[in-house]
């Protein structure tokens, strides 16, 4: 029963962290376009982005992924619900690949809708405000992924240096001269819930005015993206 267990959650924390991937790397693609697409003039970027429509299966192909990484993230979260850090990580993991979707709807699925009648209608004066909520919006979308991505991330390392010692203790029955029961009954912290969930903040709060103030010294959305994934990844590690 154990080792089924231990292969339904190996294969839950494939899956989800499969489908935030996948579904982060269409958000990285806008996001390292951004920098080029907003030289482009309005002849250019109406030619490409809604005539053509060089992006068309970001938002089919792209909502399945984020709707899977959702679900994904969500049901991993019930399989480690009793694992401490590791859960409250995967749960931050799953609150803010949903957060990304609600900014998906809120933000980017309105300008496509105005976007459909720029084909048969003129492109509007104050075409800019349009492009730039849309560029942005993607750019901030592909940031909270990120962030998303490496909760999920944090709560599988998490979980390496426990299943390491256990696997330790197994195969060491005795040392000292003392029981392997004797050896692993050392008492684990216990974190209330509500410190982590504060903490969980903290980290996406830190980590995104992080991001912010990198990418305006650099000007490189890029490094900021990098070194905010280092600062997370680092924060997450001080929990082992």
């Amino acid at each position: 029963m154990g080792q089924s267990n231990s292969t339904v959650l190996r294969a839950g924390r494939f899956i989800a962290l499969m489908l935030a991937a996948l579904s982060l790397s269409l958000s990285m693609a806008h996001l390292l376009k951004l920098p080029q697409r907003m030289q482009f003039d309005q002849q250019l970027w109406v030619e490409v982005t809604i005539v053509e429509n060089a992006d068309r299966l970001f938002g089919s192909v792209g909502a399945g992924f984020d709707i899977g990484a959702i679900l994904a993230a969500i049901g991993l979260a019930f399989l480690v619900r009793r694992r401490g850090a590791a859960f409250y990580w995967t749960l931050g993991g799953a609150v803010l690949l949903g957060l990304a979707f609600v900014g998906w709807l809120v933000f980017v699925v309105p300008m496509n809708a105005e976007f459909d009648t720029w084909l048969t209608e003129p492109v509007p004066t104050d075409w800019m405000r349009y492009r730039d909520q849309w560029e942005y919006a993607q750019a901030a979308i592909a940031l909270i992924k990120t962030l998303g991505l490496s909760c999920l991330v944090i709560s599988v390392l998490l979980d390496a240096p426990s299943k390491l010692a256990n696997n330790s203790q197994f195969e060491r029955p005795h040392q000292n001269g003392l029981p392997a029961t004797t050896l692993s009954s050392a008492p684990a912290r216990a974190t209330s819930a509500w410190l982590w969930s504060v903490r969980l903040v903290g980290v996406i709060v830190v980590s995104a005015a992080f991001f912010g103030l990198i990418t305006y010294v650099f000007h490189s959305v890029l490094i900021g993206t990098i070194l905010s994934i280092a600062g997370i990844l680092g924060l997450g590690s001080m929990d082992r």
